[in-house]
């Protein structure tokens, strides 16, 4: 009786139930009419929440279904729903929850940090920093009043003084007076300091006072290196004093000053130069390479410790204290890369950071080394970072912050990316292209103005040099 009153209800009650259903807007699953068996799947009903875990059976996000997950005997490990088919699956949809393909804005930023106000401090602070970074826009450009404009191979930003120090093509070592806000940037004066015997290949400052020139050479000469005496104040001075020079015998692709002591290291055609004590008694060990030195860095924990990038992809590293008759390979670990080195910047204790000629960008862990069964080592990077252009040049810019936890690479395309070194991806979209390429780029921060009262109007961002001209970006609001 009672199931026949159930296919009998009139059609008015019927009516009003739908109606309230439309009227109300309320959707209610359904009720499962049968038992979960071991052949059978369960539906779920569409919903924002997320679905339960149920012991033994796989949820399916795209098929909106339980799955019960057979063991690997009774299936076969191929099966899609055996034990080691879900297994994969679950770890592959992990790894894109970790690493999304989206770069994340600001504002996530932002209310990340507010939700999440247990994360460390450093964290913060690196996220803060990502924040300026997504920030920066062109402010202006300034193109050098000198007697010779020529491409600008190399420079480098004085940090107690409104002043860029830079080398151009036709060997000229210039110093240009400027003001740069977050709203403008301006040429005051720009004056020529030294006329070298070829095109400049790196210019590095050490202290305060020390500028070091590196030429290519030519066919009249070899590549030569120069250490100048800057002139003391923000006054206009042009005077240099010439305190050393060297002569290579060949072409001088790069230069490094230690941070430690006087030491200088200098990367040229099939080998390393390490100069010490320059000042009083100089000392030079010559490092048979094999191959060209295109980059170089000290150790800053390690005062006799050098790190070279080559060209054959090498990263060889040095103790200036071993015998350099037997150095072709270094004291370190084989690290090796498919294409040239063009740069490098050690990170921390025992990371290094290096880029090549084939668009790659890698962080290497010089301490990571593994041993296959054939008694071969391999060595992988830590971190690789994606979406950098390069296939043809050694010399674009390339730099790392203060805090060694952003880098700014330019690419063949004339654009200007820029990364985290703490996670591997790209920070915002790459800015530019410019009309030449990026030779050089330098970050520009106000870590200095509490030494010198004239850095105050000082905006922060990153200066590139493009072409004949300087390009400042800037961050748009000193209040950030």
């Amino acid at each position: 009786m009672t199931r026949k009153k159930f296919h009998h209800r009139s059609s008015h009650y019927q009516q009003s139930r739908l109606n309230n259903r439309r009227t109300n807007n309320i959707t209610r699953p359904q009720s499962q009419s049968s038992s979960i068996d071991s052949s059978s799947s369960l539906s779920v009903a569409i919903s924002d929440e997320t679905p339960k875990e149920i012991p033994g059976y796989y949820y399916d996000h795209e098929k909106n279904r339980y799955f019960k997950i057979m063991p690997n005997k009774a299936v076969g490990s191929s099966n899609p729903f055996s034990a080691d088919s879900i297994t994969k699956r679950v770890e592959e949809k992990a790894r894109e929850l970790v690493i999304p393909n989206q770069i994340p804005n600001g504002i996530s930023l932002l209310l990340d940090r507010e939700i999440n106000f247990n994360k460390p401090i450093y964290t913060f602070k690196s996220e803060n920093r990502q924040i300026l970074i997504k920030s920066l826009r062109q402010v202006g450009s300034i193109i050098p009043t000198a007697i010779e404009r020529t491409p600008i191979k190399d420079f480098q930003i004085h940090p107690y003084f409104n002043k860029i120090l830079y080398g151009d093509s036709f060997g000229n070592i210039s110093q240009m007076k400027i003001k740069c806000t977050s709203s403008s940037c301006m040429e005051i004066y720009n004056d020529q300091m030294a006329k070298l015997t070829s095109e400049i290949s790196s210019v590095r400052l050490d202290r305060t006072d020390l500028l070091m020139a590196t030429t290519l050479g030519d066919t009249v000469a070899s590549g030569n290196m120069y250490i100048l005496k800057l002139p003391s104040g923000p006054y206009r001075d042009t005077a240099l004093d010439v305190r050393y020079t060297y002569r290579s015998g060949s072409t001088i692709w790069t230069s490094s000053f230690s941070e430690i002591d006087s030491s200088i290291a200098l990367g040229s055609s099939r080998k390393l130069s390490v100069i010490q004590g320059w000042e009083e008694y100089p000392c030079v060990n010559n490092f048979k390479t094999n191959s060209d030195v295109f980059a170089l860095d000290f150790d800053r924990y390690q005062p006799d410790i050098v790190f070279a990038g080559c060209r054959d992809g090498k990263l060889r590293i040095y103790d200036i204290r071993s015998d350099c008759s037997n150095s072709h390979y270094g004291i370190g670990p084989p690290i090796s890369q498919q294409s040239p080195i063009c740069h490098i910047r050690q990170i921390g204790a025992w990371y290094i950071l290096s880029d090549g000629m084939d668009g790659s960008l890698s962080l290497w862990d010089v301490r990571n080394e593994r041993r296959n069964f054939d008694k071969t080592y391999v060595y992988e990077p830590v971190l690789e970072f994606k979406g950098n252009v390069n296939s043809t040049n050694i010399q674009y810019g390339f730099d790392v912050n203060l805090k060694e936890d952003i880098v700014a690479i330019a690419g063949q395309d004339n654009k200007v990316r820029f990364f985290s070194i703490n996670t591997g991806r790209a920070i915002r979209y790459p800015i530019g292209p410019f009309k030449d390429k990026v030779s050089a780029l330098r970050f520009c921060t106000w870590d200095s103005v509490g030494l010198n009262p004239e850095l105050d109007e000082r905006g922060e961002g990153i200066w590139m040099a493009a072409g004949k001209e300087f390009i400042w970006w800037s961050i748009g609001n000193n209040d950030m």
